[in-house]
């Protein structure tokens, strides 16, 4: 039940990985090693590029539905037609400790 150690380095895990892939997408072809290097960046590249995008066009979708539901008109007639009361109560109570019940023993009967 020996496992690996781990890198510390986050560089050195994606080191490893992308050699793995490296190694599984080129196996049996006739690319060199540059080459395969050159095309394994251009699909990591792409695949940043498309995560970017992708992100993009969820913030926007978001945004487009938050403001559609004009919750600054609601917000505007909540404040402008009720008041807000808050009431609170805090207390600090002692934590119940064994290690203090042994160091007084003047408080057992």
């Amino acid at each position: 039940m020996s496992e690996e150690p781990k890198p510390a380095n986050e560089s050195v895990k994606r080191a490893g990985l992308l050699k793995k892939i490296t190694n599984r997408l080129f196996r049996d072809s006739e690319l060199s090693g540059s080459e395969a290097k050159d095309v394994l960046h251009v699909l990591l590249e792409t695949g940043d590029k498309a995560k970017t995008e992708i992100v993009r066009l969820l913030a926007r979708e978001v945004r487009s539905y938050v403001e559609a539901m004009a919750l600054h008109e609601d917000l505007k007639k909540l404040l402008s037609n009720y008041s807000l009361e808050v009431k609170a109560s805090f207390s600090l109570k002692p934590l119940h400790d064994e290690s203090t019940e042994e160091a007084n023993p003047t408080d057992q009967k």
